[in-house]
């Protein structure tokens, strides 16, 4: 975009928007994913009770808001770019 461009490539920034949808579902595979394997640790005492509840409790439903709210973020990208395609026609 050069400089004196004003407004939004509205083609690219679909393209983003469609990434970071992407990419926010890679997160939460990747979440479920390291989910499972903690639940299939050979593991006893209250070091893991601890690390299963941090991750429970805290990490993961983290991950997994960021996760939702990169998805969101580029669903509101794709929602300009078609409004600013409206308003250039």
């Amino acid at each position: 975009m050069s400089s004196s461009m004003q407004g939004m490539d509205t083609e690219y920034a679909r393209q983003v928007g469609q990434n970071m949808g992407e990419h926010a579902g890679q997160v939460a595979g990747v979440v479920s994913s390291i989910t499972a394997m903690i639940s299939g640790l050979k593991w006893q005492g209250p070091d893991r009770q601890g690390f299963e509840s941090d991750w429970t409790g805290s990490f993961a439903p983290s991950a997994n808001a960021a996760s939702e709210s990169l998805s969101d973020q580029g669903r509101v990208l794709c929602v300009h770019a078609d409004r600013q395609d409206e308003a250039s026609r």
